[in-house]
């Protein structure tokens, strides 16, 4: 099985070695952080012997949008990179579950117009590489967070709903102040003082039985597995989903609180600031929403057929 730092790339239309990737050190993508990308899980499926990438279309909407706002032509059309996807994980072979990163460049930032902007004209590239780390442990023993003292960027400074690799450096500042004030990762707050996301998920509330999540207005990620989750809720779950501004001390008195998005898939949240959420464990509803997830990404729900793309 390849390791996930030997893995092939998928680099302008070719799948070559990952010492051939190679980016000119004046693009924008280095110079600038000029651009964006998409985060995307592929689930082997043992009862159907196929690995399945999930949720690929709503991915590629996010990922022109991306690049709409940040005024990026499409190097590629929507067929051909899906079918780059396909062309990539079959090169590797990968038949266990993956994690994977497909991004948009802007090339040489050498053309500068005479205000010292990126040209227009500047050309863009893709690529795709990745693999199947995962942090062990965080899906069965859950997370502690700590409220950071970095705010989330906004809507009016650079939009956090495109995801463009530039913004992480938002979520850097409060990640590694997070980790070395001991916790785990960290929860931004908005400009507002109300709940943001964590430094690369979503955070999403439940208070008897309700299931709370920050709206896309609250400077989040548009995120693909939020969207999944808060259906699956209403459906499987069988009680209410609500969109609102979530405050800080709510988090505290929550019964349960979830990490979600494309790397943390659902993770649980045991503690906030030091303060247990619930009983310090993950919760019996989060526990019931990650069986219905990780059902219908290995190709074992009926109703989400549509959510999956054999690879094999």
């Amino acid at each position: 099985m390849p390791k996930y730092d030997h893995n092939k790339v998928w680099l302008d239309g070719e799948v070559v070695a990952p010492e051939e990737a190679k980016i000119s050190v004046f693009s924008q993508a280095v110079l600038r952080g000029g651009s964006v990308y998409e985060g995307i899980r592929g689930y082997w499926g043992k009862e159907r012997d196929n690995l399945f990438v999930w949720m690929i279309e709503p991915h590629l909407d996010r990922l022109y949008e991306s690049m709409k706002v940040m005024r990026i032509d499409p190097p590629y059309s929507r067929e051909e990179m899906r079918g780059a996807v396909i062309e990539w994980i079959r090169a590797n072979d990968f038949r266990e579950d993956i994690h994977f990163r497909l991004n948009i460049y802007l090339g040489d930032a050498g053309r500068l117009d005479t205000k010292g902007y990126g040209s227009a004209e500047v050309e863009a590239g893709m690529f795709i590489s990745g693999g199947s780390r995962k942090v062990p442990g965080r899906l069965e023993n859950g997370v502690n967070l700590g409220v950071s003292s970095w705010r989330r960027i906004s809507d009016d400074s650079i939009p956090p709903r495109v995801k463009a690799a530039a913004n992480y450096q938002n979520s850097r500042f409060a990640g590694v102040e997070a980790r070395v004030n001991g916790y785990d990762d960290a929860i931004l707050l908005n400009q507002s003082g109300k709940v943001a996301e964590a430094t690369g998920a979503c955070i999403l509330a439940i208070r008897d039985g309700e299931l709370i999540a920050p709206p896309v207005t609250e400077s989040i990620l548009e995120s693909v597995t939020r969207s999944c989750v808060m259906e699956m809720y209403e459906k499987y779950i069988g009680k209410p989903v609500t969109e609102r501004p979530l405050d800080r001390t709510e988090l505290y008195i929550a019964d349960e609180a979830i990490m979600c998005g494309s790397g943390e898939e659902i993770t649980p949240i045991v503690s906030v600031d030091r303060i247990a959420v619930g009983s310090g464990e993950p919760g019996p509803l989060t526990r019931q929403l990650q069986d219905v997830f990780f059902t219908a990404v290995r190709g074992n729900d009926e109703a989400y057929e549509n959510a999956i793309t054999p690879v094999y």
